[in-house]
């Protein structure tokens, strides 16, 4: 049988459903050709998520987006589209999407794949502001707890950050899971290389800095559902170098706000806060954004 996921995977509880439970959790586990099809959607999926590739600023908020897993549901995910237009001295058009993508693997193993894309237009003119892409491969370990490698790549171009990607280790450990709440704590431990543009580099000198570094992830997550239509999710995060924990520390705060239509729709407010107390260029140390949009689950 399936594990229970260290972020709320759980399995039915009613007979009947345990049953089918048991016989999908079976049949996924262990038939190859199945394995074979749900590989081939996956790779669509995939397709889909990389199409519209990398981006935010330099800290992304993966565990404000890592669903709850049901264990009936090989594949499951979410978009959330946001649309905006404005008529200045020449009509601005924006587009952003958050795709979410999970794959169910054997017994105790889920692909998590996030991706965003800021996409605008100034008049004629078309740019590509922003954007990430962000995969994780989670091994549970124990019902309320899963290691995970993760790689990540992102820009934010408005800021400067020509590029970003780091990889590394990382572990969650729930410690509280209700019917409507959920806490759990994220530890870890990954390399980091950045390349950003100086605002108004001097004439003759390199227009780019650079930054290679092995850093500390610690964060805090909680969740909880307020009823059968609102959800609330924050996040806290502290990023730090071994010889800098204080001093170099990047901190980060997210806040989502959720609003079910259907089990399927819904409305959700996004707040985001980072805070980089020595950033590698002379940019602004805090750096904020509120989205709110469509929210479609699948």
């Amino acid at each position: 049988m399936i594990q229970e996921q260290a972020t709320g995977l759980r399995a039915p509880k009613k007979p009947e459903s345990r049953r089918l439970y048991n016989r999908l959790a079976r049949r996924f586990g262990t038939t190859g050709k199945q394995k074979s099809t749900i590989w081939q959607r996956c790779l669509y999926l995939l397709f889909g998520l990389v199409a519209s590739f990398p981006a935010q600023a330099q800290m992304l908020f993966s565990e404000n987006l890592t669903m709850n897993i049901d264990s009936t549901k090989t594949i499951q995910g979410s978009l959330q589209p946001v649309l905006d237009f404005k008529t200045e001295k020449e009509n601005v058009l924006t587009l952003k999407n958050t795709a979410n993508l999970n794959l169910l693997i054997g017994r105790n193993r889920v692909v998590n794949l996030i991706n965003k894309l800021e996409f605008s237009t100034y008049g004629k003119q078309i740019t590509v502001s922003g954007g990430h892409v962000h995969a994780e491969y989670r091994y549970l370990l124990h019902h309320a707890f899963e290691v995970y490698p993760y790689v990540e790549s992102q820009w934010a171009g408005s800021r400067g950050m020509t590029f970003k990607v780091s990889t590394g280790l990382q572990s969650r450990y729930r410690i509280v899971n209700s019917t409507h709440c959920l806490l759990f704590a994220a530890v870890g431990f990954f390399y980091e290389f950045e390349k950003w543009a100086y605002p108004d580099p001097p004439a003759g000198t390199n227009p780019h800095a650079y930054s290679r570094s092995v850093k500390s992830h610690l964060s805090l997550s909680f969740r909880h559902s307020l009823g059968d239509r609102w959800e609330i999710t924050t996040t806290a995060i502290h990023q730090g170098k071994p010889d800098g924990y204080l001093k170099s520390a990047r901190w980060g705060g997210a806040a989502d706000l959720l609003y079910r239509i259907t089990p399927k729709i819904g409305v959700r407010g996004t707040y985001r806060l980072i805070y980089d107390t020595a950033p590698i260029v002379p940019v602004r140390k805090n750096y904020t954004t509120v989205d709110a949009g469509l929210d479609i689950s699948f």
